[in-house]
């Protein structure tokens, strides 16, 4: 990045310190949209808040017109680093890794808020043992374990809506599920299909089917015989031009979870994932017959193969076991639709929608809904729903056991 590098960097950490300092110090768990908000956050948090900090906020940010819920690119300029810089290119790679979209038209405030934790004193990049299952295992039994039900591979055909409420789903094995509030987990296109005509959603709400997709994923998952190879890194990122990172091919991330769970593989394996985040175009692969689609499958991989090539040489004849997975995998196995990695809202232009939904009963969660594609955006807009449904109260002494258990400061 030359000699100017380093100056950049320190600059910009100093010109986030005080949005970094503001976004953090309340903790999403205790953000309520309603009158709760005072006696669960503001009363709590606000007041620990340096008084200096908020100061350098409304001074670097507010008065120089930087809205937090605009594009992080505007606290890069803020803060005076170039377009043309490397610590500039590195928050559009940022930036594209968390939402999917450049630097330009994704959140300051998310952006800001992944920089406090990305590059705080001893943070990693870690993988979950057991895997993504084991996620899933863990909060099947925090449910069930309250007295609830999770059932899985239960299709849904239909959101069922009377009186212009939601009050539960139809399985397609014809069963119904009656509940008092209903939660929607699925990608806004998918939502809106499973409501009846007349109660789909106006431009701008969770169930606005017209959201923007952001394009969609290259897969290569592959078991290999890992004898006589060096240790290798758990996580690779590929970058072959940082003047546009969101340009087809040029991105491809690598995990070799097995690196560090070592149940994930048979002793003397490992198991990598490869892909291409959030640039296949979708339309590439619309209508091909079996065969086109095979090989085309095989000639789109090779610059999965050729990435992982650059650490492991030999990956090809060392491969086990692989597997390729297209835009029409993301979209038959994971019900995207076109296969996308989530909605494009673009900061500055369009706000994430939230979970309030125009069918009384029906909230919206997950990427289609809050900022941040994936794990972060769930796991966010999932407290938010969770806290439009429980009293204030409920979520009060919530935020006090967490306290005394010392999971919260």
């Amino acid at each position: 990045g030359g000699a100017s590098a380093a100056a950049d960097w320190r600059q910009l950490l100093a010109a986030n310190e005080a949005l970094a300092a503001l976004v953090a110090g309340v903790p999403p768990i205790a953000l309520r949209a309603d009158v709760g908000a005072l006696t669960n956050a503001v009363s709590t948090y606000v007041p620990k808040l340096d008084p200096k900090l908020l100061a350098r906020f409304g001074a670097d940010f507010l008065l120089k017109g930087v809205d937090p819920s605009g594009p992080f690119s505007r606290v890069l300029d803020a803060a005076g680093i170039k377009p043309t810089s490397l610590v500039y290119r590195w928050f559009d790679f940022l930036a594209f890794a968390l939402s999917g979209l450049p630097v330009t038209e994704t959140s300051a405030a998310a952006v800001s808020f992944m920089i406090k934790e990305f590059f705080a004193d001893g943070a990693v990049m870690d993988v979950p043992i057991g895997g993504s299952p084991a996620i899933a295992a863990a909060l099947e039994r925090a449910i069930t374990k309250h007295g609830g039900e999770v059932l899985t591979k239960a299709h849904v055909d239909e959101i069922i809506v009377e009186d212009g409420a939601a009050v539960g789903a139809r399985l397609k094995d014809g069963s119904e599920r009656r509940a008092t509030h209903v939660v929607s987990n699925a990608p806004v296109w998918a939502t809106a299909k499973l409501l009846p005509a007349s109660a789909r959603g106006t431009a701008g709400s969770c169930l606005d089917a017209t959201a923007p997709k952001t394009p969609s994923f290259l897969h290569l998952h592959c078991g290999f015989d890992a004898s006589g190879l060096d240790p290798l890194a758990v996580h690779h990122i590929i970058v072959r031009d940082w003047s546009d990172v969101t340009s087809n091919d040029n991105l491809v991330f690598i995990s070799i979870p097995s690196v560090l769970d070592t149940d994930a593989a048979p002793a003397g394996h490992h198991v990598l994932h490869a892909y291409l985040p959030a640039t296949e175009p979708y339309a590439d692969w619309v209508g091909l017959d079996r065969k086109a689609y095979e090989a085309k499958k095989e000639a789109r991989a090779a610059v999965l193969w050729q990435a992982v090539e650059e650490f492991i040489p030999d990956i090809r004849e060392r491969a086990v076991y692989s597997s390729v997975g297209t835009p029409l995998t993301h979209e038959r196995f994971l019900r995207r639709p076109e296969g996308t990695y989530g909605s494009a809202w673009k900061a500055g232009e369009k706000t994430f929608p939230g979970h309030a939904s125009p069918v009384d009963g029906l909230y919206c969660c997950g990427d289609s809904t809050f900022p941040g594609i994936g794990v972060p955006a769930v796991c966010g807009s999932g407290m938010a729903v969770a806290h439009a449904i429980v009293p204030a109260s409920k979520h009060l002494k919530l935020l006090d056991e967490m306290r005394r258990a010392g999971t919260l400061a």
